[in-house]
């Protein structure tokens, strides 16, 4: 009796759904055109983000341009402004890399850490490897 119950709910839940979606198609209204995709909204979003990078105990600071989507979890990297001169290991620096708890990790072109950051207050980014000394990323 049991089974019979869940399979006439199952059977009715199909319908209903069915039933909803041949009338979306009628309408014209497609999912995709009622929501952009992912990969549109992201296509808007191709504005390079600018951050200034400071080095704890180092005077200036330099540019940091995040290349590609808003939405890219691995993008290009531009250092300037003498980046490598406030601290050398960023001169192999090459792409972004951002992990899904918000980390970043500035990569060479094989793929090895060169520094790693994690969100902080007050800044957008604070160095967590190499511990020292401090780096900072504030959005410009």
């Amino acid at each position: 009796m049991r089974f019979a119950l869940f399979t006439l709910a199952g059977l009715g839940v199909l319908f209903g759904a069915l039933s909803f979606s041949a009338l979306d198609n009628k309408s014209g209204n497609t999912p995709s055109a009622k929501f952009p995709s992912h990969e549109f909204v992201s296509q808007e979003k191709t504005l390079p983000l600018t951050y200034k990078l400071q080095v704890s105990g180092k005077d200036g600071s330099c540019t940091v341009v995040k290349r590609g989507t808003v939405e890219a979890k691995r993008a290009g990297l531009d250092l300037k402004g003498g980046c490598a001169h406030l601290m050398p290991r960023l001169a192999n620096a090459r792409y972004w890399h951002e992990g899904e708890t918000g980390e970043v990790i500035f990569a060479t072109a094989e793929g090895r850490p060169v520094v790693e950051f994690f969100p902080a207050d007050g800044v957008a980014y604070q160095s967590l490897n190499p511990v020292s000394p401090l780096i900072a990323l504030t959005m410009k």
